[in-house]
């Protein structure tokens, strides 16, 4: 879901070229059908039609671009009749008022919130009315299937009045008596609060214990895999930059790549990456992969609970905006939370940010949902870590391999420092004799490849500048 008024100013760019070629001015927007229909880029004058850029020529909307395919994508509103016709109505949404039609004023449109995808307008934001929030003076007027937009009033049928009130719900319905009266959240402290507290602590409780055990098995299961299993390279990198190595690190060729108490600079970064050691200036600068592992399983212990308790938040009034990392909006403040809302919510990863927002805490969401709610946030602990110990395996075969490489290739054309022997006492390789791909293939296939790479003499020869010489004068060389 995007807002209105965020998108007003937006450059519009050119997937093809690159291209920055147009800036949205205003939004196009059909009443009859509740719809955004497209984007005004250029309002044309007396010798030009506007410009228009129709949603569905939109590839993506970014937090700081449109983008389209090409340039030919935006074009004159007269070939678009739908957005001819609204552009020549020249309604104006934002300050009208918005009344149902039995004459309650519920506010006056500041923006409007729509579906990128689709276009559907889900609502608008207006202030003051029968529902405007105390402090900010706003509230959110769910979209109608239809709005007649008049001279100065904007028209929804009487039942919209309905919906914006807060329905009972949640711990509300929940803490109903039989009588039917509510108990105001208010009253849910004390004991109670004390109860979901210590529930919700019981729970975290049980992660950090859980990760405690797994890491010990974590640690003698995959070394390098696991540090990158559960931290990613690229987190490793950002992490040990400008950090200084507690130890001195070498290749296994003996090679230095980095000193004890040196600063980590990105050209030892990229060294280590090509040498598969990220995760050796990971440690080395105070990395803790333990650490990290406890954090993604409590954040899954929150995550699971929260996506529990999620239903929870149904019926109740959103206080604050909750955005996703894209900046598209999940809920809007004053907006009363739907299944919509919830489902939006569940497909950006943020049921804990609604269920704040509602204000309740996952401990108050899952203490209404069920007593088999612990078993359900162990579980999902559980699953992460064997989606951390499955990870840590596939990247431990990938990473096995592309050691083994490296070790070839800077094996290849050195000399050998023993006899290498084939399973039959054959001789693969004499002393000193140079290892060809041939030697490797005809040793891999003895499994004898591990010796073979265990006896590459590695000094630098010593050698004379008439060792080094061609036995003739080169072709370009000065007499």
């Amino acid at each position: 879901m995007r807002n209105g008024k965020g998108m007003i100013g937006k450059p519009v760019v050119a997937y093809d070229s690159g291209e920055e070629f147009r800036t949205i001015i205003d939004l196009i927007f059909d009443q009859e059908s509740n719809q955004l229909l497209g984007f005004l880029v250029d309002e044309g004058g007396w010798f030009s039609n506007a410009l228009v850029l129709p949603l569905t020529n939109i590839q993506s909307i970014g937090a700081d671009a449109v983008i389209v395919a090409a340039r030919d994508t935006i074009d004159s509103a007269s070939k678009f009749p739908a957005m001819q016709r609204i552009l020549e109505r020249d309604n104006i949404l934002k300050g009208t008022r918005i009344m149902t039609i039995d004459g309650r004023y519920l506010g006056t449109m500041t923006d409007l919130y729509f579906d990128d995808t689709s276009g559907a307008i889900e609502g608008y934001e207006v202030s003051g009315g029968l529902f405007a929030d105390a402090y900010s003076g706003r509230s959110f007027v769910p979209a109608p299937d239809t709005l007649k937009i008049g001279e100065d009033i904007a028209f929804v049928p009487s039942e919209t009045a309905d919906l914006m009130q807060e329905q009972v719900g949640g711990i509300k319905g929940a803490m109903q008596t039989a009588g039917g009266k509510v108990q105001e959240m208010a009253q849910f402290t004390g004991d109670k609060a004390q109860e979901a507290a210590q529930f919700t602590g019981e729970k975290f409780h049980e992660a950090t214990q859980f990760t405690g055990e797994k890491f010990h098995e974590a640690t003698q299961f995959a070394g390098t895999s696991i540090t990158n299993a559960v931290v990613n390279p690229e987190e490793q990198e950002a992490f040990v930059l400008g950090k200084v190595s507690q130890i001195t690190i070498e290749t296994t060729d003996g090679i230095t790549l980095v000193r004890e108490g040196q600063i980590i600079t990105q050209s030892q970064i990229l060294a280590a990456r090509d040498w598969n050691m990220t995760d050796n200036l990971y440690h080395a600068t105070g990395g803790s992969v333990k650490d990290r592992l406890g954090e993604r399983l409590t954040g899954a212990v929150t995550g699971v609970g929260a996506n529990i308790g999620i239903d929870q938040a149904l019926g109740h009034r959103v206080s604050k905006m909750i955005f996703t990392t894209e900046g598209s909006v999940v809920a809007v403040e004053g907006q009363i939370v739907t299944p919509r809302v919830i489902e939006r919510a569940k497909t950006n990863h943020q049921e804990q940010a609604l269920l704040e927002a509602v204000g309740l805490t996952t401990g108050d969401a899952l203490r209404v949902t069920g007593s088999n709610v612990g078993q359900q946030v162990k579980d999902g602990a559980k699953g992460l870590w064997e989606q951390v110990k499955e990870t840590a395996s596939n990247l431990q075969d990938h990473g096995s391999q592309a050691i083994e490489d490296r070790r070839i290739q800077g094996a290849l054309g050195r000399p050998v420092t023993r006899v290498i022997l084939d399973r039959h006492d054959e001789v693969i390789l004499n002393v000193g004799e140079l290892i060809t791909h041939q030697a490797i293939a005809i040793s891999r296939e003895a499994d004898v490849l591990e010796v073979l790479l265990d006896s590459v003499y590695t000094e630098k020869p010593n050698l004379s500048l008439s060792d080094l010489r061609a036995p003739e004068a080169g072709k370009a060389a000065l007499r």
